[in-house]
């Protein structure tokens, strides 16, 4: 507990490690209840279907630059959809 408390207050890799695993579960969740298949999401992110199964399952994660696609990715989906609602 105590070594969490330090990683929040210096912002080590730790704290910048629950930043890229909330960005993998929004991404999880987009790729269950999206009806654009699934290696359709990893073209658009500008990665492989292997690449994007690994990063869901959590045995591999995606790079500075792949997290950036990622956020970007989920920003634009995130922007078509509202408009479409609205």
């Amino acid at each position: 507990m105590k070594r969490r408390s330090m990683a929040f207050v210096t912002g080590s890799k730790e704290g910048e490690g629950s930043g890229k695993t909330a960005l993998i579960e929004r991404l999880s969740r987009f790729v269950e209840h999206s009806d654009v298949s699934f290696y359709k999401i990893a073209s658009r992110i500008g990665t492989s279907g292997t690449r994007l199964s690994m990063w869901l399952a959590g045995t591999a994660g995606p790079d500075t630059q792949e997290l950036a696609a990622i956020e970007s990715f989920l920003n634009e989906r995130a922007r078509s959809d509202s408009i479409e609602r609205g």
